[in-house]
């Protein structure tokens, strides 16, 4: 007798663990609204239960409105209260007009495919950026596209969470390590650009400036590396003396600095429009005139007539969605890296190499 109450238990254990299973991976998205459930044969060697408590687990699905079976045809999904709100994590303010863009991307894509985004803008932390993925999870969510901190922001976290079965689309920053889906600008390309630009000027002595560390942010890195390729392929050295990369300092001390330390060159590279932004203002009061390109093309760069190397993050926006959604509807797809072309905006600050003056 005591076996048989144990066997119960045991079978009652395994139909809620399925059940519970079930449901989730529908509102999860994993088999989207009117897509047909794998066969019976195939979900109770999947589950590895017997085809008559596979039934019952069905049965269930269907009393609760998740499902509908038509003899001969399958179970086909039905519920209407599936998760079609995909969480967007960003990390920093909702004022950064580029997230706007990605933002308006993202929800434009999936308005098409009868999907929400459900943007979350939070404190530069890598702590909050894993606690409220962990929250989102507990209240079924599966699918995520994360703007995260940095690089090196919680890589062992993500590298669990995918081996777990959650789905992210990581956009502009992609963490150490981690193979998942990605869509960034070509930062590279822009780098190489900027450069290449300069040194059609007659620019030799070219400083390159960014206030992010190089192995904290990829996106950084990838523009570094194109400035060095175009300066090598022009048979240009690099001039270590002319790199600076502060984060412990404030985009207006590391502006002062740059100006202050540039022996002899006549033209800057900067990874962003923000620190250009600093560096060309100075420039008047200490009466030096020097070529400089930023990069983003962000709203400030017209009212300084800053020279920059814009990207689509429209687009970026865009391409995370459908990377997303596809990933949703076929979870076992291989993994994309999606890079959007950039262009360059040239303004005034791009001087030629004889009119620069200290």
């Amino acid at each position: 007798m005591l076996i048989g109450v144990n066997h119960l238990a045991k079978t009652n254990k395994l139909y809620q663990s399925v059940l519970q299973e079930l449901k989730s991976e529908i509102t999860g998205g994993k088999y989207p609204l009117n897509s047909k459930l794998p066969t019976e044969e195939e979900l109770s060697k999947s589950f590895n239960i017997s085809r008559s408590t596979l039934r019952k687990v069905l049965q269930e699905l269907k009393e609760d409105g998740f499902i509908e079976s038509t003899k001969g045809s399958g179970s086909f999904i039905r519920n209407k209260n599936i998760i079609r709100y995909i969480p967007v994590i960003i990390s920093g303010d909702d004022t950064n007009y580029r997230k706007t863009e990605i933002l308006k991307g993202i929800q434009d894509y999936f308005n098409k495919v009868d999907f929400s985004s459900l943007p979350t803008f939070m404190d530069y932390s890598r702590e909050k950026e894993a606690k409220l993925i962990l929250e989102l999870i507990g209240q079924g969510h599966k699918n995520f596209i994360v703007y995260p901190l940095a690089s090196d922001s919680n890589p062992e976290f993500y590298q669990k969470m995918i081996q777990q079965g959650i789905n992210f689309v990581f956009v502009d920053t992609l963490p150490d390590k981690i193979t998942c889906d990605y869509v960034a600008s070509c930062n590279y390309l822009g780098g190489y650009m900027a450069t290449k630009k300069l040194i059609e000027l007659g620019h030799k002595r070219i400083a390159f400036c960014s206030f992010l560390n190089l192995e904290r942010v990829n996106t950084i890195k990838e523009r570094f590396s194109g400035y060095l390729d175009a300066l090598a392929q022009s048979g240009i050295d690099c001039p270590k003396d002319l790199i600076f990369i502060e984060e412990d300092l404030s985009n207006e001390e590391l502006a002062t600095k740059i100006l202050n330390n540039c022996s002899n060159a006549t033209a800057v590279f900067s990874a962003s429009d923000e620190l250009a932004f600093f560096i060309i203002n100075k420039l008047p009061s200490m009466n030096m005139k020097l070529a400089l390109c930023g990069f983003d093309n962000s709203l400030i760069a017209p009212s300084v007539r800053l020279a920059s190397i814009n990207q689509n993050f429209y687009e970026i926006g865009k391409n995370a969605a459908k990377l997303m959604y596809e990933r949703i509807l076929n979870p076992g797809k291989y993994y994309e890296h999606i890079y959007i072309p950039v262009s360059m905006f040239e303004r005034d600050s791009l001087i030629s190499a004889d009119q620069v003056c200290y």
